[in-house]
């Protein structure tokens, strides 16, 4: 009997990627006798798609998910997994990019480790990165701000395997929204990794530039804002407090010690006299951010996608 997969993947524009990327799981389907269903989420492209039959005797069914305009690529995943959800079959959902960098030849291991723990979330790690020192460069330093705001350490991208029976929770996680993994992290769902190798891109160019890398940080770090905040006011206390004392220094010296230099204290005075006003400033931002935030309601993708859902066309591969 063959094994069922459903595979969740975002195309924006690059459609030549994602036919090169249906060939490739058909002759994947047939040497491993797998039934696999694609959900493309057209993430509002411009360009439409233009999709070819493939070569392979193994039939791919194949559904395209039109949104009314461009989400990101984070949402376009939720609005998929809400349609595999809706699909009500017991098979595991695998969420990949459609460029050729999570290569397909790695479902059969995720897979594997699927059939050997079937409640974790699995995520493929990059054992080994290909990008610029430049994307390194500031990938680390994202990795350590947000572990110094989370508390919490990120080594995975979108590539997983989700099981059916995570599957239903997940898609009523407002977080994933904003951002996949931290938002799978934040869940508390048992997970898993394997390490994978970055494949090379089937055609054309990355469109992950600076800022997109900057946004796609902040996204993550949105996830755990309130875990972020309560560290952001422990950091403003102790900015004060550190502030008091450095006031209790300057009183000593001036009044105490023959070490007060004329217009020093004055100076010191003024300047911790600054940063006290905005460590108070920045505590009291910092609060009506989270309670804006807290008294928004929340977008709950398996109730809300089909605001941005224009229609799913079906189509069978040969």
């Amino acid at each position: 009997m063959k094994q069922e997969v459903i595979i969740v993947t975002p195309v924006y524009n690059d459609w030549q990627s994602f036919d090169l990327l249906t060939k490739e799981i058909a002759e994947l389907a047939e040497l491993h006798d797998l039934e696999v269903r694609v959900i493309a989420v057209d993430d509002g492209s411009i360009n439409p798609p233009k999709m070819q039959p493939t070569d392979s005797p193994c039939r791919l069914d194949i559904q395209i998910a039109r949104l009314s305009r461009n989400l990101g690529h984070q949402r376009a995943i939720a609005v998929g997994l809400v349609l595999a959800s809706e699909m009500k079959r017991n098979a595991p959902v695998i969420v990949m990019d459609c460029d050729g960098e999570d290569q397909p030849a790695d479902i059969p291991r995720l897979l594997a480790e699927y059939s050997k723990d079937p409640d974790k979330v699995i995520f493929a790690r990059r054992a080994r990165r290909s990008e610029s020192p430049w994307f390194r460069l500031f990938y680390f330093f994202f990795k350590l701000i947000f572990r110094a705001l989370t508390g919490r350490t990120i080594t995975f991208g979108n590539y997983c395997l989700i099981p059916p029976v995570s599957l239903e929770r997940i898609v009523h996680l407002q977080e994933i929204w904003n951002h996949f993994p931290a938002g799978i992290m934040r869940s508390g769902l048992p997970r898993t990794t394997i390490p994978t190798t970055r494949g090379q891109r089937y055609a054309g160019k990355s469109r992950m530039n600076f800022v997109a890398l900057v946004l796609h940080g902040l996204s993550a770090m949105s996830v755990y804002i309130e875990v972020a905040y309560v560290r952001l006011i422990f950091l403003s206390l102790l900015l004060m407090f550190l502030d008091f004392i450095g006031f209790l220094v300057l009183v000593y010296v001036r009044y105490f010690t023959p070490l007060a230099i004329p217009g020093w204290a004055t100076s010191v005075a003024i300047g911790l006299t600054v940063i006290m006003i905005q460590a108070l400033l920045f505590l009291g931002l910092l609060s009506f951010i989270i309670l804006s935030y807290r008294s928004v309601k929340m977008f709950i993708p398996a109730v809300d996608y089909k605001d941005y859902l224009l229609g799913v066309e079906q189509i069978k591969s040969k």
